[in-house]
């Protein structure tokens, strides 16, 4: 109906049926229906019986007042909306992995924050399969994990590589295989990877499942085992205590985002930022 009083407004002001028709791009008829219809919906005539000048009745005058505060309306609700697609503001959810999350996020955090101070970033830390389920449900505005996805209700683009290393203590001289290996849980994007490689390195060593590389750099840090980690996940202090081995193998790591969320200036905004970011 909305419409409708715009073809009205639009009569008014053009004076007469055959201007507005041109302007609307409608035939003549058509508008004529649109003006019967108001007329029946809200029981009145809008127009006095003239041929020469379009004449108001004091109902039509009311109601053509009434689509010209509806017009004044519309053009404040459109100002208000694209004020707030220039300003990249409010809540935005990000869910990433493990290694990603320990390793390379503070500094995008930090670079966003300052950037965009009115943008508040929340921030949790899951494996990849809890992050994907988790954009399904629109609980997680991006997901950054560190496996391949196919999955057709999943955006997924390469954002940046790492390479993984083999980690043992520099006091043991033990067969690798009689030591333990620490692995993440399944779900995990790194298990994925460490499980390809134990397989293609022959070693059947013992798996100890923990949920956390740190912990895991820590105990191998202790001597109790051996793993394979990101080499973000290895910090210069961490090499007083360690030596690696460079298993050959670079990995991406995705963005990763719901195809059917709607995607505001806001959001392709900040997911652009983190594309174009340069990782170190």
């Amino acid at each position: 109906m909305e419409d409708k009083l715009q073809i009205l407004k639009v009569i008014v002001e053009e004076e007469g049926f055959t201007n507005a028709a041109e302007k609307l791009y409608k035939s003549q008829p058509s508008i004529s229906r649109d003006i019967k219809t108001l007329e029946e919906k809200y029981q009145i005539k809008i127009f006095e019986n003239t041929r020469k000048h379009i004449i108001l009745t004091e109902e039509g005058r009311e109601l053509y007042n009434y689509a010209c505060q509806l017009a004044i309306l519309d053009e404040q609700l459109q100002t208000k909306i694209n004020q707030h697609k220039e300003d990249v503001k409010g809540k935005f959810v990000i869910g990433t992995s493990h290694t990603f999350g320990q390793s390379m996020l503070l500094d995008l955090t930090i670079y966003l924050q300052t950037k965009y101070p009115k943008l508040n970033i929340h921030i949790y830390v899951y494996n990849s399969a809890d992050i994907l389920s988790k954009l399904k449900d629109y609980s997680l505005d991006l997901g950054i994990i560190e496996k391949p996805v196919l999955d057709d209700k999943i955006n997924s683009e390469v954002l940046t590589r790492d390479k993984l290393l083999l980690v043992k203590n520099k006091q043991t001289n033990q067969n690798l295989n009689q030591l333990r290996c620490y692995v993440r849980e399944t779900g995990s994007g790194i298990r994925y990877y460490q499980d390809m490689l134990l397989q293609q390195l022959n070693l059947t060593s013992r798996k100890v499942v923990i949920n956390d590389n740190q912990l895991i750099l820590e105990l191998v840090k202790q001597n109790m085992g051996f793993t394979i980690l990101s080499n973000f996940s290895i910090k210069s202090f961490d090499e007083d205590y360690i030596v690696t081995n460079d298993l050959d193998l670079n990995r991406n790591f995705f963005v990763v985002s719901n195809k059917s969320r709607y995607k505001t200036n806001k959001y392709n905004t900040i997911v652009n930022e983190i594309k174009n970011y340069e990782f170190r």
